[in-house]
């Protein structure tokens, strides 16, 4: 199917989308990178005093939002991919691995990654929303073939 391969293709060009949570204090949206392992989980970093891990650790649903607005010929064929999942907690071994594979990915973090309380935040897909211009919608829970 198209929309299978578009999805892959948006999650492996692409290297930083929109995070939302919502916890006590609200709703929120982060700018995050992050790597895909797999099409069906995405890893990133953030601190644990943040507004962001406290509201993943208040309710672990979340959406991610990437898009190919920088690379397409014009607004009207712009794709966006919307995934909906959940914060699974990754084993340490999960972690070291996925933070190891977000620093290859983006040097720019090696900061951040550095710390010892870095949290790893690995988003389980369940549901893929792609929207292809502004009227074509599909919606998939699984990308196996």
């Amino acid at each position: 199917m198209q929309a299978k391969n578009i999805i892959r293709t948006l999650l492996a060009r692409t290297d930083i989308g929109v995070l939302a949570t919502s916890g006590p204090e609200g709703p929120l949206s982060s700018l995050m990178a992050y790597v895909a392992i797999g099409p069906d989980c995405l890893i990133m970093a953030t601190l644990p005093g943040t507004r962001k891990w406290r509201n993943i650790t208040a309710d672990p649903r979340l959406a991610f939002l990437v898009d190919d607005r920088d690379t397409a010929e014009s607004r009207s064929a712009v794709q966006a991919l919307t995934l909906g999942g959940r914060h699974e907690p990754p084993s340490p071994a999960e972690r070291q691995a996925g933070l190891a594979l977000l620093g290859q990915r983006h040097p720019h973090l090696a900061g951040l990654l550095a710390a010892p309380d870095v949290a790893c935040i690995r988003l389980r897909v369940a549901s893929y929303l792609l929207l292809r211009g502004p009227s074509e919608a599909v919606f998939l829970t699984d990308l196996t073939d």
